[in-house]
């Protein structure tokens, strides 16, 4: 499965561009408006899919916008082109921002999502974009003693989620504070 692609523009078509990479040159979908910002040397995030009646690739700018569109055709009745679609709406992080608010205006604005499914992807997604906490910035001792001391790993990073404390015990004990409540 092809994941990114580095190359440049050959040709612009409608909604599509070729680009040639290392002699190959290869179709990728984007929406209209997109595909004309792209000259020269480009790169670009990749979703194939593979039906009975061939291969297609959707470009991304992003890792976020990719991670997005995933999310989107997770939704049942959401094909990849109205996911791409609703990807390339509006900034990623105000796209999100509609969908955790409702927004069904922002939604159905968006050529081909009709209200029904503007519900369904609120209703499924709603959720499922909260940003999970910031792992890296976690104080990975404090967590696996949580965890040892048999709480959730999910309990553990929440409680330790905003504690100021120099060091791991001081942080230990104020998360423990936390849950004892």
């Amino acid at each position: 499965m092809l994941s990114f692609i580095r190359g440049s523009v050959l040709f612009h078509g409608v909604g599509y561009l070729l680009v040639e990479c290392k002699d190959l040159g290869y179709k990728i979908t984007l929406p209209e408006h997109v595909a004309h910002e792209f000259r020269g040397e480009v790169m670009l995030y990749l979703h194939e899919v593979a039906r009975e009646d061939g291969r297609e690739l959707f470009g991304f700018r992003s890792v976020a916008e990719l991670e997005l569109f995933w999310k989107l055709i997770g939704v049942s009745g959401v094909g990849p082109k109205s996911a791409q679609k609703i990807v390339f709406s509006d900034a990623v992080e105000r796209v999100k921002a509609k969908i955790m608010e409702g927004d069904l205006g922002a939604l159905t604005n968006v050529p081909g999502i009709g209200k029904k499914t503007a519900q369904k992807i609120i209703l499924e997604l709603k959720g499922a974009l909260v940003e999970e906490p910031d792992a890296a910035g976690m104080d990975a001792d404090a967590v696996e003693a949580l965890v040892g001391l048999g709480y959730s790993r999910r309990d553990a990073e929440a409680a330790l989620g905003g504690v100021d404390a120099q060091d791991t015990e001081s942080r230990i004990r104020a998360a423990l504070r936390r849950l004892s409540r």
